[in-house]
């Protein structure tokens, strides 16, 4: 995520080391980068395909469609911003779905301009580990998961070195929290050797990697971001539930929320890149937004159990920024016009974010390219200016 004041991040930066920016963007007060909209701003109401979204005109939930029209032509006269797609739902219904040409980058090579469809999936980043956590939560319920204060490397016969007393003190609980007191570089860029998300995904046994890094501090003590986590707590699942991971991702949740185009990233060895490495379209990442807004539930069909969604929502630990971490879900809030607004967000680099907004029953759905250098994040500005105003 990346949310509020001026973030001086390249373009060749490769994935989360948002860290460092994430809630001053979303409190302090905007500055005017965005254009102003022209007088030919105008509204439109989502197409109905039958995919298990209603759709209704925003002023029908309440939610001043002028400003969401002035959103849309501010974004399309800058096109340097990178958005690709923004999408809201509130009440149900999804109210408001555009896109837009803008440019992108891959592995820090620029791509030009390129065109978002709803059609297109996009990159999720580590808005995955989001997918990974409710996941977790499906195991859990099943009982193939039995408690989250086992330890971690229990789970892991095949690297009998690293099953000391010290490293049976990290369990479940603090991989989900990113609280293991690991040692884990992820605060240089992709492109640098010395970044350990980088070291990991090239490394021929990963798991082993991620799981034997020195200590830098006690078990629960302390937040801190790691994605070899991420990708050990998809391998619980898959060991305890006897299932492959992309497998039991599908049945248990994507196939019942109506999810087809799906795509999966994976490691060298075949593992599914579980931090990272998840594509979906945009009204199908709405779809998990929504699963998290009705507390697990879907179409009258409980997915995920309401006690592991207010769990896994809930601050386990205090974050960079302000912000709190549950387990794989941030929570932070916005200031608008003299209101705090609490909202719960997957997050990924490159400015995707997922955020649930329980006070509005409203989410929000974010895809862009990068993120904006010399300028605040487009959609932490997008969100305070125009949407956030819209539903108040």
């Amino acid at each position: 995520m990346t949310d509020k004041r001026t973030i001086a991040s390249s373009s060749v930066r490769e994935r989360e080391t948002f860290l460092s920016w994430l809630l001053a963007l979303a409190l302090l007060t905007l500055p005017s980068t965005l254009p102003q909209a022209s007088p030919e701003a105008r509204y439109q109401v989502p197409l109905k395909l039958g995919d298990g979204w209603s759709t209704a005109p925003a002023d029908s939930v309440g939610v001043d469609s002028d400003r969401l029209a002035s959103m849309t032509a501010a974004i399309r006269a800058a096109p340097e911003l990178g958005v690709h797609a923004i999408l809201i739902e509130r009440d149900g219904s999804l109210i408001y779905e555009e896109y837009f040409d803008g440019f992108d980058e891959r592995g820090g090579q620029p791509l030009g301009k390129v065109s978002m469809t709803m059609e297109t999936r996009h990159d999720l980043r580590s808005v995955t580990k989001s997918v990974v956590s409710a996941l977790v939560g499906i195991a859990r319920a099943e009982g193939a998961i039995a408690a989250l204060d086992q330890p971690l490397i229990a789970w892991f016969p095949e690297y009998p070195e690293a099953d000391t007393p010290e490293r049976r003190r990290v369990t479940l609980a603090h991989a989900l929290s990113m609280t293991s007191g690991f040692e884990w570089n992820e605060d240089v860029t992709y492109t640098d050797p010395r970044n350990d998300e980088t070291r990991m995904n090239r490394n021929p046994q990963p798991l082993r990697f991620a799981l034997t890094r020195p200590f830098a501090g006690d078990p629960g003590r302390a937040f801190k971001y790691n994605g070899g986590l991420a990708q050990a707590m998809a391998a619980v699942v898959q060991r305890a539930t006897k299932t492959p991971f992309q497998e039991y991702a599908r049945a248990k949740l994507f196939e019942p929320l109506g999810i087809t185009d799906v795509n999966w990233r994976r490691l060298g060895n075949q593992r599914a890149m579980s931090s990272s490495g998840l594509s979906l379209r945009p009204r199908d990442w709405a779809k998990l937004g929504k699963l998290v807004l009705n507390r697990g539930a879907w179409e009258g069909k409980q997915l995920v159990s309401a006690s592991w969604i207010a769990q896994s929502t809930s601050p386990q630990v205090s974050a960079p920024k302000s912000f709190s971490y549950g387990f794989q879900w941030w929570l932070g809030h916005s200031a608008v016009r003299d209101h705090t607004v609490a909202w719960t967000a997957a997050l990924g680099f490159n400015a995707q974010k997922l955020i649930v907004i329980p006070e509005y029953d409203t989410i929000v759905v974010f895809h862009a390219s990068r993120e904006s250098v010399q300028m605040v994040a487009p959609e932490i500005e997008l969100l305070n200016r125009y949407i956030l105003p819209a539903l108040l």
